[in-house]
């Protein structure tokens, strides 16, 4: 058997210890904490409790437990429903869904914030649902869609292969019908002009409003500059603030015509739009490393070696705002 340390034993013991519905403490986290601070939680104590990296004889199962309170913190609506009850929410009668079962995990996947793509406690009818409009199909039913000439027609006990096939059984109109979307038909003609007379009367104002803003647009004579020496930019100046090196043509000042405080806002919009675009960088840099780490924990287990990559990811717009004190 593999040894195992003082404190990998004392994590297990201290998880085990805990009251089936205990899962606050068990994420040590507190009621208050946000969905960001659980998953950090989380993610701590899964790498400490991981049979792969804990050898005590009971990590699997400190690891499962750990695993159920993530799976009910981080669902709004099984969160929702314990916070309430202080209950398991997939106990029966709780109505939380499919979920996992007592100290196992859910296999289902998962969208962002732990709810369900299709919603909370969806199922195979829910899904059946949304895209049939009616429950799942008992033997031999048949659904027609529209005017199409197809059926969906499914055999068996709900559990048979669906599959299209031709619907050589043209249905007749009826006069009445015929009718009905007669009417239908002009209905939509009339919509159709009103809205082009009602688009007609709102010309005039639109362009008064349009006109500003192309104005704007246009007339911005933000003179060239360049964060890095080249041929034609090769005057260096810096950002009043936090000295953000950058470069302009020799003659800049003269060509532009700008007075002093020209040149001062001038340098500052630099550096505004300097640091703009690395909090905008820097918050792409960040999803991305958010996305890698939860690609490398699994549905049933996690890779760290990708876990290790994404949290040492480079990051360097955010590195630079971080020099700047910024971040």
């Amino acid at each position: 058997m593999a040894s195992y340390t003082k404190e990998q034993e004392q994590i297990v013991l201290k998880t085990l210890s805990y009251k089936s519905h205990q899962y606050y403490e068990v994420l040590s986290v507190e009621k208050t904490c946000s969905d960001g601070e659980i998953k950090k939680s989380y993610r701590k104590l899964a790498i400490k409790l991981h049979p792969d990296k804990n050898p005590h004889p009971r990590s699997s199962e400190a690891f499962k437990f750990l695993n159920k309170a993530w799976g009910v913190l981080s669902d709004p609506n099984k969160k929702t429903i314990y916070d309430q009850t202080g209950q398991d929410p997939d106990s029966r009668g709780m109505g939380g869904g499919g979920g996992a079962s007592s100290g196992g995990t859910s296999f289902a996947r998962r969208g962002p914030g732990g709810a369900s793509p299709f919603g909370g406690g969806a199922d195979v009818d829910d899904i059946f649902n949304l895209f049939f409009g009616g429950g799942r199909p008992q033997g031999g039913q048949t659904f027609t869609f529209g005017g199409n000439g197809f059926q969906f027609q499914s055999f068996g006990g709900g559990g048979g292969h669906p599959f299209f096939e031709p619907n050589v059984r043209q249905r007749r109109t009826h006069p009445s019908q015929q009718r009905q979307r007669g009417r239908s038909a002009g209905d939509g003609d009339e919509e159709e002009a009103s809205f082009l007379t009602t688009l007609r009367h709102l010309a005039p104002i639109l362009i008064f409003l349009l006109i500003p803003i192309l104005s704007a647009l246009f007339s911005d004579s933000t003179p060239d500059y360049s964060f890095t020496q080249t041929r034609k930019y090769n005057t260096q100046r810096v950002t009043p603030r936090y000295n953000i090196p950058f470069y302009v043509t020799p003659n800049f000042k003269e060509a532009n015509k700008l007075d002093t405080k020209q040149l001062k806002n001038f340098d500052k919009k630099v550096e505004n739009l300097y640091v703009q675009d690395k909090r905008n960088k820097c918050s792409r840099e960040q999803v991305r490393k958010n996305e890698l780490m939860e690609d490398a924990q699994g549905f049933f287990f996690t890779d760290y070696a990708r876990l290790e990559q994404a949290e040492n990811m480079a990051m360097p717009n955010c590195e630079a705002l971080r020099n700047l004190n910024l971040l």
